[in-house]
C-alpha cells in the first residue's frame, strides 16, 4: 500500500513536471525567437536558414531622429508611474478605512460589491461617456487624462486587495498606538502601512501590468504619435502592404522584457501580498 501510494506520488510529480516544463517552453520559446529576430538585420531576417549576426539596427530605426517611438516609452513609463502611486496611495487608505475604521458591515459590502462591479464592466461600452467628460475637463489627448482613467480603472483592484490585507494585520497594534497618543493618520502611516508592505508590493506590480499593456484608452484618447503610450504605436507596424518583423520584434524586447523582469523579480511580493491577504490571520 505504501509502495503503490509512493509510485503514485512520483508519477503525480512527473505528470506536473512535465505539464509546467511545457507551459514554460511555450512561453519562453516565442519570447527568444522575438528577441533573437530584434537583433538581426532586414536581410538576415529574410534570408533562409538560421544565423546568428548580432546588429542594433532595428533599434536604430526605432529611436532614430524624428521618431516618436522613444517618446512614447517615456509616455507610457509617466503613464504607469502616475497611475500607480495614485492607487496606491487611494487605495490603501480607503483599504485601510473599511478595515479597520468600524465601518458597518452595509457599507462595508456595499462599497466592495460597487469596486468588484466596476471591474466588470468592459472599458468599451464606457467610451462614449469617458470621451465627453475628458473633453469637458479639457484632458483628451494629454498624459494626465490616460493617468486618470487608468487610476479610476484599478483602484477598485487595488482597494480590495488593500482591504483584504489590512484585515489580516492585529486591531490591537492600532489600538496600541491610539492609547501612545498618535493620530490616526500617523497610525497609518508610521505602523499599519510599512506592516502591509506585501500587499503594496504586490498592488503596485499588478497596476503597473496593467497599464503598461493598456490600449484601448491610449488609442482612443489620444491622437497618436508622440502623444500617445507605446502600445498603440506599436499597433503601427502591422500595415496592409507589409509587417516590419524586425522593428516589431525590438519594440517587442523593450516593452516585454522588462514588465517579465519585474514580475519575476517582485514574485515572492506578489505571493506573499496575495496569500496573505487572501486568508485573515
Amino acid at each position: 500500500m505504501t509502495k503503490s501510494h509512493s509510485t503514485n506520488s512520483r508519477m503525480g510529480r512527473f505528470f506536473v513536471g512535465t505539464v509546467l516544463v511545457g507551459a514554460t517552453a511555450l512561453i519562453l520559446i516565442p519570447l527568444a525567437w522575438m528577441t533573437y529576430i530584434a537583433f538581426q538585420t532586414p536581410r538576415t531576417i529574410n534570408e533562409p536558414g538560421f544565423a546568428l549576426k548580432f546588429s542594433l539596427y532595428n533599434f536604430e530605426q526605432l529611436f532614430s531622429p524624428g521618431s516618436a517611438y522613444g517618446q512614447q516609452v517615456v509616455n507610457s513609463l509617466i503613464i504607469v508611474t502616475g497611475a500607480t502611486l495614485l492607487c496606491l496611495a487611494c487605495g490603501s487608505l480607503a483599504g485601510y478605512s473599511l478595515s479597520q475604521l468600524n465601518w458597518s458591515n452595509k457599507v462595508v459590502y456595499s462599497v466592495l460589491g460597487g469596486a468588484a462591479l466596476l471591474q466588470l464592466i468592459p472599458p468599451m461600452t464606457l467610451v462614449p461617456g469617458l470621451y465627453v467628460t475628458l473633453l469637458n475637463l479639457g484632458l483628451l489627448d494629454s498624459l494626465w487624462g490616460l493617468i486618470a482613467l487608468n487610476t479610476v480603472f484599478n483602484l477598485p483592484f487595488a482597494t480590495i486587495l488593500m482591504k483584504f490585507y489590512f484585515d489580516t494585520l492585529p486591531i490591537e497594534l492600532r489600538e496600541a498606538s491610539a492609547i501612545d497618543g498618535a493620530s490616526e493618520t500617523r497610525t497609518f502611516l508610521t505602523v499599519m502601512l510599512p506592516l502591509a508592505g506585501p500587499g503594496v508590493g504586490a498592488v503596485s506590480v499588478f497596476i503597473a501590468i496593467q497599464v503598461w499593456n493598456e490600449f484601448l484608452f491610449g488609442l482612443v484618447f489620444t491622437s497618436g504619435g508622440a502623444q500617445s503610450p507605446i502600445t498603440v504605436g506599436i499597433a503601427t507596424f502591422v500595415q496592409p502592404q507589409a509587417l516590419q518583423f524586425g522593428p516589431m520584434a525590438a519594440i517587442g524586447v523593450i516593452t516585454a522584457i522588462p514588465i517579465i523582469l519585474l514580475a519575476i523579480l517582485a514574485n515572492r511580493q506578489i505571493v506573499a501580498g496575495l496569500t496573505q491577504g487572501a486568508v485573515k490571520g
